[in-house]
């Protein structure tokens, strides 16, 4: 089900307005000409890329509006997305300007009337289109390539999550992560398919309660959550990774983000042009980027890889995949997740082994 798309001519319209007082304002020049040159519409977002033309100079800049998408409504009704995401971008670019080779966009404005940010654009490509040098017989020395920008990602999290702290908290932090999972079980309910039983919402949200109940009151490490840190949002290029869209921005278990890294690199092996090897070669140079991994108790563990294996679930239902390849791949990452959550009484975790506390 579609979000609702904005017009995007009275958008512009006023994003002209905004850029023609912040360049008077903030940097002495006067806006001659705003021309768009390319409109992305997403499922949650409408990205416009823009070539602004001042007195003084030519700049290229994105804009991003927030799509109400039924799949993101119970975070864009509670909070104006695009103001809290121009806020973390404020925040975060100074810091990141002082680390090699991570970064994320320059923030320049937020009209947040029409929940439309704008920043600088960041030349680069997106690290899930390099993806295809974790392929057989692919090239070495590009794959080689793709490890150091792996590496710069586990980099680029530590770093964010210092940068947004960290910090102790009880297990009532878990309670969000258990919401949203029943949320998106909600919409695997939905859609009705006949490869989900019946009984998996059910049985699913009741192993979360027995999970919590383990807790017995130990301490949770929360931290700032991108929300959806995956090789589709990071940019690549010569000056290493740039992070973008932090749409749901807030404070989540550290794990959250990095589980969201494995489990992608999970789904990756079960692609069938994908060498398995080179995956996980990849997967351990993410976490060798990151650094030390504090040790994180198995319920804690087991209840935020839940809540990614639903969503994996409900992405592989919901987006299949254009072409006939795409969707058995698809469906062996259904079953692989299915059997996890149903299935599996003594569940094998993504998280390294080592760092998981008894």
């Amino acid at each position: 089900m579609p979000g609702n798309q904005p017009d995007f001519n009275k958008t512009i319209k006023k994003l002209r307005e905004a850029l023609e007082d912040y360049f008077d304002r903030q940097e002495g020049k006067s806006l001659q000409d705003l021309e768009v040159i390319g409109i992305s519409r997403r499922s949650f977002s409408v990205i416009a890329f823009l070539k602004a033309r001042t007195s003084k100079d030519l700049l290229r800049l994105v804009s991003k509006t927030t799509i109400h998408h039924p799949e993101n409504i119970d975070i864009t009704e509670k909070e104006n997305q695009a103001l809290i995401e121009y806020n973390l971008l404020k925040f975060l670019h100074p810091k990141f300007e002082t680390v090699e080779k991570c970064s994320v966009p320059r923030p320049i404005l937020v009209v947040p009337e029409i929940e439309t940010y704008v920043m600088e654009f960041v030349e680069g490509n997106l690290l899930v289109d390099e993806n295809r040098y974790a392929r057989y017989f692919s090239s070495k020395g590009k794959f080689n390539t793709l490890k150091e920008y792996y590496y710069l990602c586990g980099r680029w999290l530590k770093h964010f999550q210092e940068f947004t702290g960290v910090r102790e908290e009880t297990e009532e932090a878990l309670h969000g992560v258990i919401k949203r999972c029943d949320s998106r079980l909600r919409l695997i309910e939905d859609l009705k398919d006949s490869r989900c039983p019946k009984i998996l919402r059910d049985k699913v949200v009741g192993f979360l309660c027995d999970q919590i109940k383990q807790m017995n009151g130990k301490k949770i490490l929360v931290s700032g959550r991108h929300g959806d840190f995956g090789s589709w949002n990071i940019l690549i290029g010569q000056k290493g990774v740039t992070v973008v869209d932090y749409l749901g921005y807030g404070e989540d278990p550290i794990v959250i983000d990095i589980l969201k890294m494995l489990m992608n690199f999970e789904d990756e092996k079960k692609y069938f042009t994908n060498s398995p090897t080179r995956v996980e070669i990849l997967r351990n140079c993410f976490l060798k980027g990151f650094g030390t991994i504090p040790f994180i108790t198995k319920p804690e563990l087991t209840i935020c890889e839940t809540l990614h294996r639903v969503y994996s679930v409900h992405s592989s239902l919901s987006y299949p995949g254009k072409y006939l390849h795409h969707r058995f791949e698809k469906n062996l990452c259904l079953k692989a997740n299915l059997n996890w959550l149903i299935n599996s009484e003594e569940k094998d975790l993504l998280f390294p082994t080592a760092n998981i506390q008894y």
